[in-house]
C-alpha cells in the first residue's frame, strides 16, 4: 500500500516537473520549448497566411535591473506578462498565444489583421503602467541617472515596449532557423 502511495506522489511530482520546466517561473508565461513548438506548427501550415508574430522587447530593462536589483526586475516581467495578457484578452482572439523566450523578451502569435491594434495598445499601455515600477523624480525627469564604468553620470531613458513585427507575407520560411532569425 505505501509503495503504490509513493510511485503515485512519484508520477505526480514528474507530470509537475515536466510542466515546470514548460513554463516561466517568473512569470508562469509559455517558455522556450511551446514557443518553439508553436513556431514549428506555424510552418506546417506555411501554406496559409493567417498569422503574424509580435516579438517584445522591454528596451531599458538590463538598467532598470541594474539599479533596482533583480526583484524589481522580476516585478516588471510579471507586470509584462499580465499586461500583455490582459490586452490581447481585450483586444484580440482567445487562440493567440504568448510566451515569454527569456530575459526580457516576449512572443504574441496572432492573426495579421491583429497586429496594429495589438501594437499600438501594448506600447501605449506598457510606456504608461511601467513608469509606476519608478521613483517619483525618475517619471518626472523621463530618465534616471546612472554612472558609467569611469563613474561619469549617464542619463538612461525609461524602459520603453519594443515590437518587432513578421507575418506570413514576409516569408517563405522552411525552418525555424529561417524564422527566428527573421524575428530578430
Amino acid at each position: 500500500k505505501n509503495v503504490l502511495l509513493w510511485l503515485a506522489m512519484a508520477a505526480n511530482a514528474l507530470r509537475r516537473a515536466s510542466f515546470d520546466n514548460l513554463a516561466n517561473p517568473t512569470t508562469g508565461l509559455p517558455g522556450p520549448r511551446l514557443i518553439e513548438e508553436q513556431l514549428r506548427g506555424i510552418l506546417r501550415r506555411m501554406e496559409t497566411d493567417d498569422w503574424a508574430i509580435l516579438r517584445l522587447s522591454l528596451t531599458g530593462f538590463k538598467t532598470f535591473s541594474d539599479l533596482y536589483g533583480f526583484l524589481a526586475g522580476e516585478e516588471v516581467l510579471r507586470f509584462a506578462a499580465h499586461l500583455f495578457g490582459q490586452v490581447v484578452d481585450q483586444k484580440s482572439s482567445r487562440e493567440d498565444f504568448i510566451g515569454h523566450s527569456g530575459g526580457d523578451h516576449f512572443i504574441i502569435v496572432t492573426k495579421p489583421d491583429q497586429v496594429e491594434v495589438l501594437s499600438n495598445e501594448l506600447r501605449a499601455r506598457f510606456d504608461e503602467g511601467v513608469k509606476t515600477h519608478y521613483s517619483f523624480r525618475e517619471r518626472e525627469r523621463g530618465y534616471v541617472i546612472v554612472r558609467d564604468a569611469e563613474g561619469n553620470e549617464q542619463h538612461s531613458p525609461l524602459m520603453t515596449l519594443t515590437i518587432h513585427t513578421l507575418a506570413a507575407q514576409d516569408g517563405p520560411f522552411y525552418d525555424i532557423r529561417e524564422l527566428t532569425q527573421a524575428l530578430g
